[in-house]
């Protein structure tokens, strides 16, 4: 072997490696994201609907979507798998991505969903917050984290102006409301966004596969798809400035993670020296 073949297939391998350690912590993230679902459900009311359940588990039914999608695309762009992608193998990859994409769209109502909740918080005396203890509340602090209400914490609300969820055994100040309500905005603005960055993968795919890819519809759908990154790191620094270190880690991992997939895509996963997007024509 030579030292160039050497060279280029240490290079791919340390890149196989890197991305494998990213796909490892995003898992380790999803399993936070469900335990703090778990934690929100437990405050649903006992008269919730099931569409009110599935809206407390948004963030981990989103997350499990995006794991599978992510691995979907690894599959399709690296040079090891997507060779193999034939057959009944490139049918259940359609047939998982598109459930994907129902299960995105799902989770991004339920974004907007859980938004359009902040607007319709009812004003309670109070007063009465301490009464509350006793009835398995939960107050929202201004990360949109549910925090037990108990005897030594509901004397804090004495003064303030207090809401009630409509649909869950939750409370927040208006400050708090008004954080969230912000949080809120940001994840629907970041949920559209990376919609349109899979459609956009999609559809680059789709060209490439069938050899239909030119220059000029690439430059096209890299144009769009960072306008929808530039949206997406406007969200990022956003977390990273007002929100809790998990959100703002996860937002940086993620756009890290298709950073790599678009890599793939530019031939850096390739262990032999091959001309990149071999797909593309010139006109």
């Amino acid at each position: 072997m030579t030292e160039s073949k050497i060279s280029a297939f240490t290079k791919a391998s340390a890149f196989r490696i890197f991305k494998a350690v990213i796909f490892v912590i995003l898992l380790a993230n999803l399993l936070y994201y469900l335990y703090e679902d778990v934690t929100a459900y437990l405050y649903l009311a006992p008269d919730a609907t099931f569409l009110d359940v599935l809206e407390s588990f948004a963030i981990t039914i989103d997350y499990v979507a995006w794991m599978v999608l992510i691995v979907l695309f690894e599959m399709e762009t690296s040079a090891l798998a997507k060779d193999r992608l034939n057959g009944t193998r490139k049918w259940v990859i359609a047939g998982l991505t598109s459930g994907c994409y129902v299960v995105l769209v799902y989770a991004g109502y339920g974004y907007a969903a859980g938004l359009a909740d902040t607007f319709h918080y009812s004003p309670i005396e109070s007063e009465a917050v301490c009464a509350l203890t006793t009835q398995h509340y939960a107050y929202l602090n201004s990360e949109d984290r549910p925090i037990e209400l108990s005897m030594e914490n509901c004397g804090a609300f004495a003064g303030e102006e207090v809401l009630k969820s409509p649909s869950d055994n939750l409370i927040a100040s208006r400050s708090a409301l008004m954080a969230i309500r912000k949080l809120g905005w940001i994840d629907v603005i970041n949920a559209s966004a990376w919609l349109l960055v899979v459609l956009l993968f999609q559809i680059e795919l789709s060209l490439e596969h069938a050899r239909k890819l030119t220059r000029h519809r690439l430059s096209i759908l890299m144009a769009l798809k960072g306008a929808a990154y530039l949206a997406l790191f406007g969200c990022a620094v956003y977390w990273t400035v007002y929100s809790a270190f998990i959100d703002s880690w996860d937002a940086w991992l993620w756009l890290l993670a298709f950073l790599l997939i678009d890599l793939n895509l530019l031939g850096l996963d390739e262990s032999q020296s091959q001309s990149p997007n071999v797909g593309i024509l010139e006109s």
